[in-house]
């Protein structure tokens, strides 16, 4: 193996596509040459599909460096990164299926809001904010509400604002937008987002949310697209608010013992907006400590608006009655933040999912000085903590002259039904049951401080000071 390799078994813990998509992130922030094998190993179809080979050759550019084994279906990949730091710029990416485009900026964001700006003599290619700071531009085509994945406007609504509520100023120029819708199977949506590269030396600040709120407002989006008719939306908006004013008076002390106002938006997307037929419905709740959870659900042919509207309402009661101040979509994507972040960070969140838990041990793995703990909220003392990673992530990564990843079966082959343009944005693994017991955990992580030009073999001094 050569020198400064990280092997990561795709196999571990939830083994899937998430460990692929996180472990090229941080690769490609470290420098250190990454092989993932049996990727996708706990999926009906494993290898890569379009949508992660799509993310991994984004993630490549923006690196400047060498995929080796991207092609559908493999289930071993390498990832080099370039020489230098990641290179802020413009990026396109398209799946050619209805893949996630959310899950391709999932891949991305980490590694952009790291990057260095372009070289003089590449300056048609700069990207500068509203702020005046350089930026990576990506525009994505794929899937935009896809099965198994956040919709487009979970990012747009929910994912952003909060980021930008953390980090202030540092992301300020932060901006996602969807250009067009696309559906499951064939796509064709665009996602565009204006992703800020922090400052020379900047780090990004611990992130502390601990205390979930008072409930001060529920907002609904809901749209239909296409041959549908514009009822379709006015009946999931109408059945989601329903039953969230049902389900809010079980979490009324929550909201202070008043009436909690819903914003209701239901529209017809017209035919620039939309490519083929489809509908959705997006909810979020804010708090009065500037917590937003968010919910989601699509139509599906032969499912009532009603139920529609009625599935999403209840995903959102499930994380507000949790008293947890993140929804489960959330919880895995703070994973990364926490761990490029400095000082040590701070979630209250529902029981971990293999899902969560599988991205704290990748990124344990990959960045030097990370760890993370779990605890009940008030619980004091390393000894009421519990540790994340253990044997399970040591077993799963390998680094420099090790014999390869535990487990890591089927490298440089075809996964079953891995030919062809399949896997269009149904991506399995979300909602898998919690390996924890209920009720609201305090996850902590002491981070790595993180910081633009920084590479894996720099040692983080105190205070997370490289």
């Amino acid at each position: 193996m050569e020198a400064g390799m990280r092997v990561v078994d795709g196999s571990m813990l939830e083994g899937g596509g998430q460990i692929l998509r996180n472990a090229s992130a941080l690769a490609a922030l470290t420098g250190w040459p990454l092989r993932v094998d049996a990727i996708r190993a706990k999926r009906s179809r494993p290898g890569l599909q379009p949508q992660h080979l799509t993310g991994l050759r984004l993630v490549e550019g923006v690196c400047g460096g060498q995929l080796a084994g991207g092609e559908v279906g493999s289930c071993s990949i390498t990832l080099r990164p370039g020489p230098g730091s990641p290179r802020c710029g413009r990026y396109s990416a398209d799946t050619r299926t209805a893949g996630s485009c959310t899950l391709m900026v999932q891949a991305a964001m980490p590694v952009c809001v790291f990057a260095e700006p372009p070289p003089p003599a590449d300056n048609a290619n700069a990207v500068v904010g509203p702020s005046g700071r350089p930026c990576c531009h990506l525009e994505l085509r794929g899937g935009t509400d896809a099965d198994m994945a956040p919709p487009a406007g979970y990012l747009t609504d929910v994912l952003a604002p909060l980021l930008k509520r953390l980090y202030g100023d540092l992301m300020s120029d932060l901006d996602v937008k969807v250009v067009r819708r696309g559906f499951y199977p064939k796509g064709q949506g665009v996602l565009e987002a204006t992703l800020p590269a922090l400052p020379p030396g900047a780090r990004l600040p611990p992130i502390s949310l601990t205390d979930r709120g008072k409930i001060t407002q529920v907002t609904i989006h809901a749209f239909s697209a296409g041959r549908l008719p514009p009822h379709v939306a006015q009946r999931m908006a109408a059945a989601a608010e329903a039953a969230l004013r049902r389900g809010l008076r079980r979490v009324g002390a929550a909201a202070g013992g008043v009436t909690v106002p819903i914003a209701v938006e239901a529209v017809v997307e017209p035919p620039e907006r939309a490519f083929g037929d489809g509908c959705g419905i997006l909810l979020f709740a804010d708090t009065d400590t500037g917590c937003r959870l968010g919910a989601s659900a699509k139509g599906e042919r032969g499912v009532p608006a009603e139920e529609v509207g009625e599935r999403a309402a209840a995903e959102l009661l499930d994380a507000l009655e949790s008293g947890a101040c993140v929804d489960q979509w959330m919880q895995d994507q703070l994973v990364v933040w926490m761990a490029l972040g400095s000082g040590t960070s701070r979630v209250a969140m529902s029981p971990p999912s293999l899902h969560t838990r599988t991205a704290m041990v990748v990124a344990e793995a990959l960045l030097p000085g990370v760890r993370f703990r779990l605890r009940r909220p008030g619980a004091a003392g390393d000894e009421a903590a519990e540790a994340v990673g253990g044997s399970e992530g040591e077993e799963g990564v390998k680094k420099g002259g090790g014999s390869g990843a535990a487990g890591g079966g089927g490298k440089g082959k075809k996964g079953k039904g891995g030919k062809g343009g399949g896997g269009g944005g149904r991506e399995e693994g979300y909602g898998q049951e919690s390996p924890y017991e209920g009720g609201v955990w305090l996850v902590e992580c002491d981070g790595a401080g993180w910081t633009v030009g920084r590479r894996g073999g720099e040692a983080a001094g105190p205070g997370g000071e490289a």
